[in-house]
């Protein structure tokens, strides 16, 4: 009887134990996927932030072809620009990645081609940076700034 209680309370230990070890190995593996998804957030933030980048006006065009240029940064890794076309209007929103950590503030002018789906014709160029509250108040975004040259669509 003494080996059959002791068989019994060995069972009572092992089935006690196992929930705790479970609660461990949960976690240690929550714990682990938190620091990695912080670490990969903080990667993503330093490593290659792609910012939006007011263009100069006017913009110089040929037929489906749009040429730009803008101030970027000395530091700066990679641009690209993203187009949004309809039938009234062409949206092209320069974007810059700056990995750098330090730079100086120095702007290097930049050109970049684009080129539309069909020519601009009669529709509207919009600076897509410049309908971001962030950059409607910097001196590329003005009122005043046609953004294509005279005679030119």
């Amino acid at each position: 009887m003494a080996s059959a209680r002791r068989h019994s309370e060995d069972n009572e230990q092992e089935v006690g134990q196992l929930p705790k070890r479970g609660v461990v190995r949960f976690l240690a593996v929550i714990a682990a996927g938190f620091a990695l998804g912080v670490i990969g957030i903080a990667a993503w933030y330093v490593f290659g932030q792609s910012e939006p980048k007011p263009w100069n006006k006017p913009a110089a065009i040929d037929g489906a072809t749009v040429r730009l240029t803008y101030y970027g940064s000395a530091c700066r890794d990679g641009a690209d620009a993203d187009v949004d076309e309809d039938s009234t209007r062409v949206v092209i929103t320069v974007r810059e990645t700056v990995r750098a950590r330090s730079c100086d503030a120095v702007g290097v002018l930049y050109h970049v081609e684009v080129r539309l789906d069909a020519p601009l014709a009669d529709r509207e160029l919009v600076d897509g940076a410049c309908q971001m509250s962030k950059y409607a108040n910097q001196s590329e975004c003005g009122p005043d700034k046609s953004t294509v040259q005279s005679g030119q669509s």
